[in-house]
């Protein structure tokens, strides 16, 4: 008996595992009554299947189950439809907005995401470094690379393109905001308001975003004439952006007239620093000027002058440039800038244009 019961023991585990067996191409072309090869047609998107023959296929995977095995397809078609995406966390937190538009404009390509999060650009390359063993499609950078890891990728076949950046590696595309551009327009339009003493408040010191921003400013400015603006490097964060802020007017005889912030959050330092800890008036005492025009810029607490790249125009030029690099590998690589947009609002004054 107690054979018996070991043996029905047996069955019922056998009876499970064939319940438990992922359903194959072949189980739903046998259900569906089709060969095999539309199977993998209708999962694929392929337009030449009849609107019957897919929804018979359809009702038959849902019935046992079956889902495609991507990995497998991807070895036969060479395609993941996979996009790595590497980002800094200072961006994320500072402009998340790059990431969704980025991630939008990647799906409305049908393409997947795999998110690759660092903290800064020096941290990005272990992360970078484990993405080699991943079949990708490609790869759009919000971060600063080493030149041998893009020729890495390049190898694989892995198609590249550099956001807000440039690599200077061949086949690598790039989509830039003209920070340059911008950061000389705030300068000239400060000076032009009477702005004689200005400050320029930085990321670190290597970040290559920042760095432009401040260059660009600096250079109008000494173009001007004017007094060349102090630099204030920071670590992007708003603690860390206040409290220099507020150790260096403690150090100064006069503060500054105006300040050109890196981005938005440096200028939500700032300026609290000034209302809350100095007590200035913000114009009156002091302008203060940001870079990216995120949310928070243009609500009534801050209402931030602020330079706006066009972020969904950048976003779908990337994924446009990547597209083609995939299609075409060999091709001679683009770089695409854009202009950023002067946005006047309440906490700076400017000089006629």
């Amino acid at each position: 008996m107690r054979a018996a019961n070991h043996h029905f023991g047996q069955m019922s585990e056998q009876t499970d595992s064939v319940k438990r067996k992922a359903a194959t191409s072949y189980d739903v072309a046998r259900a569906a009554g089709v060969a095999q090869s539309t199977v993998s047609r209708c999962f694929s998107g392929d337009s030449l299947i009849s609107p019957e023959t897919r929804q018979r296929v359809l009702s038959a995977a849902a019935e046992l189950g079956y889902t495609p095995n991507t990995l497998a397809r991807s070895l036969i078609t060479q395609r993941s439809n996979t996009v790595a995406l590497a980002i800094t966390g200072y961006t994320m937190r500072d402009s998340p907005n790059v990431m969704y538009t980025l991630a939008d404009a990647l799906a409305k390509q049908s393409m997947r995401v795999m998110l690759i999060t660092a903290e800064s650009d020096e941290d990005l390359r272990p992360a970078i470094v484990d993405l080699f063993g991943f079949p990708l499609d490609g790869l759009i950078t919000c971060a600063s690379m080493h030149a041998d890891d893009s020729r890495q990728f390049l190898r694989r076949g892995v198609a590249m393109v550099a956001y807000n950046r440039k690599i200077d590696v061949p086949k690598v595309d790039a989509v830039l905001a003209d920070h340059d551009g911008a950061s000389r327009l705030m300068a000239k339009r400060l000076l032009q308001a009477g702005h004689k003493k200005m400050l320029c408040v930085a990321g670190p010191r290597e970040a290559p975003v920042s760095r432009e921003r401040i260059e660009g400013f600096i250079s109008s400015a000494r173009e001007a004439g004017a007094e060349v603006p102090h630099v204030l490097h920071t670590d992007f964060s708003y603690g860390d952006c206040k409290d220099k802020f507020l150790s260096y007017a403690a150090g100064v005889k006069s503060l500054p007239q105006a300040i050109f912030c890196a981005n938005d959050e440096l200028a939500f330092a700032i300026m609290d620093a000034c209302r809350y800890d100095l007590r200035l008036r913000v114009p009156e005492d002091v302008s203060i000027v940001g870079f990216d025009d995120v949310a928070v810029a243009e609500r009534p607490t801050y209402r931030l002058s602020t330079a706006r790249p066009p972020a969904d125009e950048m976003a779908n030029k990337a994924v446009e440039l990547l597209l083609r690099r995939i299609r075409e590998p060999d091709a001679r690589a683009r770089t695409v800038r854009f202009d950023c947009d002067l946005i006047e609002r309440d906490s700076a004054r400017f000089g006629n244009h």
